[in-house]
């Protein structure tokens, strides 16, 4: 599963970079309004931390942690930026306005973290 997360997490990384460059230079061509440009680099820079966080979770697998929560971690967080990034993506794009179902993604993006402190509280007891 280490091997798994470091892969999606270095996939969703690399989107990452061309979501941004897009947001960056794209959007401004296309017209976009000013506030569809703050959405879409706040769901970029989402993006980035989280599929961050996936490559550590990657990496603590790989180091030995075995927990269910470190596991369950790592695929909140591929659902959290899919929810919360993703559907930014998609309205900013002029796709399905998914409005709805963006909290949820920052919720689960919160669950993943909060799986992560359990799972280092159990795993680094003294």
């Amino acid at each position: 599963m280490a091997r798994m997360f470091a892969v999606l997490g270095a996939l969703l990384l690399a989107a990452s970079v061309f979501l941004g460059a897009y947001g960056t230079h794209g959007l401004y061509q296309a017209g976009a309004a000013a506030a569809e440009v703050r959405a879409w680099d706040w769901a970029n820079q989402m993006h980035v931390a989280h599929s961050l966080g996936l490559l550590v979770v990657a990496l603590l697998l790989r180091l030995g942690a075995d927990s269910l929560f470190y596991k369950l971690a790592g695929w909140l967080l591929i659902a959290g930026v899919a929810l919360f990034s993703g559907t930014i993506y998609l309205k900013t794009l002029g796709g399905p306005d998914l409005a709805a179902v963006t909290p949820y993604g920052g919720m689960t993006l919160a669950l993943a973290w909060l799986s992560g402190v359990v799972a280092v509280w159990r795993d680094f007891r003294a």
